[in-house]
């Protein structure tokens, strides 16, 4: 009898777990210009860059980490395209090289538009046309109905050094 009664609950309990509904009503849905318009607060910014130079036949390397905070900036994504961009926000930059390090904060002042585009098949937006923030192609990495996050990774390379930059911003729907 405890046997039966065991196997009932647990039958139950599968059933009412596998049948739950997704509660945080925030999952992922289809990137394009009419889900992704409307405002914008950014809640994080950091790029990550690693750069090889050579000096007199040796590899020497520096790293330079920029971290964003203190956030008082409004994105507006509109469907047509087009974007804006302004307000403020605070960047530590910390340069590496060789165990030695220093860092620097500034504010950075946006009051800026320019275009985007949105590659759904590929989950990418392309910003451009910004004079004050960062261009490019970003891989979205997470976009919901509250929030985009999004990463670029790219190299560049001149004849006498090598940088792979890795930026990455977070927005909140207002």
């Amino acid at each position: 009898m405890n046997y039966k009664k065991l196997l009932f609950i647990l039958a139950i309990t599968l059933t009412v777990v596998s049948c739950k509904k997704d509660d945080d009503g925030d999952s992922t849905f289809l990137l394009s210009n009419e889900n992704i318009a409307g405002t914008y607060d950014m809640t994080y910014f950091t790029v990550d860059i690693v750069t090889t130079t050579e000096v007199q036949g040796i590899p020497v390397t520096a790293n330079t980490d920029i971290v964003g905070d203190t956030f008082q900036v409004v994105l507006v994504m509109n469907e047509n395209g087009s974007l804006t961009i302004e307000g403020e926000y605070r960047v530590t930059t910390t340069v590496e090289v060789g165990g030695v390090s220093e860092t620097d904060t500034e504010i950075l002042v946006l009051d800026d538009s320019g275009t985007y585009s949105i590659d759904a098949n590929n989950q990418t937006i392309t910003i451009s046309g910004l004079d004050g923030f960062e261009v490019g192609t970003y891989e979205v990495t997470q976009f919901t109905q509250s929030e985009i996050r999004m990463v670029e990774m790219l190299t560049e390379e001149t004849q006498t050094e090598s940088s792979d930059i890795t930026t990455e911003m977070r927005f909140v729907r207002q």
